[in-house]
């Protein structure tokens, strides 16, 4: 048995033809689909095998389809020609040698998942390893919007960090932004989809040099094991179950823990050490404490009004047209509202409390399913409209005076405001993801809401300055949060050794 390690173009040519069985169900599998989407190798999935009892006998969904995942003693016996394995795990080495001791695999083709799509970059990589690594930080965000890689940014140039270390972004439009000397935009998918070979040698210099990687939900491959890869994270506390949907890669250095109280919880949920854990707040945090003015600049400020801001959870994907996370479809898009009457009753008590209601759904939420125009008080911001002038959703709750949530991680990030929150419940039997607690309930303080009576008498209770739930949301927010002010990214760089006080 041989392990080859191909170009993800050569791979299309061998593979063409065959059915694929996986070795690896993780977020490497996705990464596959996602980095080299043109070369649709799930289409030629048969199965998936994966050392995780958990999964067996479950299916994974591999940008939009359904593949069922197996036991690797599906392969002692494989007899079926016509078939390659594909390792699609970063564990190749490990997993190849367990593949030799199944007599069924070993006489199959064996590829290592595709890192680039032509040969020759190999080539530049070699040669731009070769050269030193570079006072580097190489982030990618979720699209072109970030979070907690914007507030490390704007505090390594408010510190003048900026003079010691190099910014480099893998963007999908780099062509937006402006670059400097210090700050560089590069095409994530240079390596594959451009044509200039000065920017596909670009994408390779900065990949190979760049002495840390920095990631909020993408994972950004190592071309080198001395460099530090850090996983940013996109939540804090994960109520939700990600475990097995979340699996941090085996050579990441760090990731982002907001409290030692749930570090254990946090390293399970990720599947990574808890060693490589870095508790210091996730620095978007830090937008919780500084004006932006963003009602204003989006042209909906107005003065003497109470603002109320709605974050629900995705439910359905807007990349892929199979995923549901809940199996309850709203009609209009949103919990508890069942039809028109449904929100002219709300927008009604809203204007009548002087409050307007901010819908923002989240950034990967299909959009259609929404029905939501026409009324005075209820304003629908999709995630575009903050992309405009970089701002991030934690400057928009900063100047909101309650939360609507539901099993969104934002929500414990804004008990750091201490204001009223409310959680929709009325798809929590339905919700398919599951949630990491064995009590949901012991995690969300603040009002339960089933149906659009108990919406509207929360909005009714925040006009009067009713909050009940205060004391038992300073003990959530003490148990997640183990900093409380503006410090994160600053903690975060000193952490990495990056910033180093004088």
């Amino acid at each position: 048995m041989k392990l080859e390690k191909v170009s993800a173009r050569a791979l299309v040519r061998k593979v063409k033809g065959k059915k694929i069985i996986c070795f690896g169900a993780g977020q490497r599998l996705d990464h596959i689909s996602q980095d080299f989407p043109e070369c649709s190798f799930e289409k030629n999935y048969s199965c998936i095998v994966d050392n995780n009892r958990e999964l067996w006998g479950k299916s994974r969904n591999v940008n939009g389809l359904e593949i069922e995942v197996k036991s690797p003693e599906y392969l002692r016996d494989y007899k079926e020609n016509n078939t390659v394995i594909l390792i699609t795990t970063d564990r190749v080495k490990e997993v190849f040698q367990q593949l030799e001791g199944y007599e069924g695999a070993a006489k199959l083709p064996c590829y290592q998942y595709p890192t680039v799509r032509y040969k020759a970059s190999t080539m530049w990589n070699w040669l731009f390893n070769l050269l030193p690594l570079r006072n580097t930080i190489l982030f990618q965000g979720e699209g072109d919007s970030c979070e907690n890689a914007l507030a490390v940014t704007e505090y390594m140039k408010e510190s003048g960090l900026i003079n010691k270390y190099k910014i480099a972004w893998l963007c999908s439009h780099p062509d937006r932004f402006t670059g400097t000397g210090t700050e560089v935009f590069i095409n994530r998918r240079a390596g594959f989809e451009e044509r200039s070979i000065w920017k596909i040698w670009k994408y390779h210099y900065y990949r190979s040099t760049s002495k840390y990687l920095m990631y909020e939900n993408k994972y950004i491959q190592k071309y080198r094991n001395d460099q530090i890869s850090v996983y940013m994270k996109h939540g804090t506390f994960m109520l939700k179950d990600v475990k097995g949907r979340i699996v941090i890669p085996p050579n990441v250095n760090h990731a982002i823990c907001t409290s030692e109280n749930y570090a254990a919880h946090a390293a399970d949920q990720e599947s990574i050490t808890q060693e490589k854990l870095l508790i210091c707040g996730s620095p978007r945090l830090d937008f919780l404490y500084e004006s932006k003015n963003v009602l204003q600049t989006l042209g909906y400020y107005m003065e003497n009004v109470r603002y109320m801001i709605w974050l629900p959870t995705m439910r359905q994907a807007s990349y892929s047209n199979t995923r549901m996370d809940s199996k309850k479809v709203f009609p209009y898009g949103i919990p508890l509202v069942g039809s028109e009457k449904d929100f002219e009753l709300l927008n009604d008590r809203l204007r009548e409390k002087k409050t307007m209601l901010i819908i923002k759904p989240h950034p990967r939420q299909d959009l259609s399913v929404f029905k939501i125009e026409g009324y005075s008080n209820i304003i629908l911001i999709p995630q575009e409209r903050l992309d405009e002038y970089m701002f991030t959703i934690h400057s928009l709750m900063r100047e909101c005076d309650a939360l609507i949530s539901d099993y969104s991680s934002v929500a414990f990030d804004y008990m750091l405001l201490d204001r009223p929150i409310a959680y929709t419940t009325d798809d929590m039997e339905e919700y398919s993801i599951g949630f990491s607690v064995e009590d949901p309930f012991k995690y969300m303080p603040g009002r339960k809401l089933n149906t659009m009576d108990g919406l509207i008498q929360f909005v009714e209770d925040c006009s009067i300055g009713k909050d009940e739930y205060k004391t038992e949301r300073r003990r959530v927010r003490d148990f997640i949060h183990q900093y409380q002010d503006q410090n994160n990214s600053k903690r975060f760089l000193e952490l990495l050794g990056i910033y180093e006080e004088e």
